[in-house]
């Protein structure tokens, strides 16, 4: 490939990898030495969910989404309140502790989903 084919280095910050890129931008200037923006949004929500307030929200998430999984008639009426009702986007989502986007994912379908939910536990209760 040649090192004219590369205009960047992307990766983390930890001391040895620093030191790789640099001594690469030192001996091929054109390629610049990155940090990876996709690692310290990561590194950033890791640390938003170890906050209490996030924390509590994610465990009533799991809570909600899990009751839904367990429970074949509540989720088959969530299933089908979501088609009734139009709602774009699919079903609950699960949070997975290792897939730092989940945590979105599952509050936003949550929310997304809030109706529907809502009629499912009346219907149910």
């Amino acid at each position: 490939m040649g090192v004219n084919k590369f205009s960047a280095v992307v990766s983390d910050h930890a001391a040895n990898v620093v030191l790789a890129k640099n001594l690469i931008s030192a001996q091929y200037p054109h390629i610049i030495p990155m940090r990876c923006i996709a690692h310290h949004i990561n590194l950033l929500t890791n640390d938003i969910m170890k906050l209490e307030w996030s924390s509590k929200l994610i465990k009533e998430c799991r809570r909600i989404v899990k009751f839904f999984a367990k429970s074949h008639a509540a989720n088959e009426n969530l299933r089908e309140e979501i088609i009734n009702n139009r709602i774009v986007g699919g079903g609950l989502k699960q949070h997975v502790k290792t897939r730092w986007t989940t945590a979105f994912d599952c509050t936003n379908s949550i929310t997304r989903c809030q109706m529907a939910i809502k009629n499912v536990i009346f219907l149910c209760f």
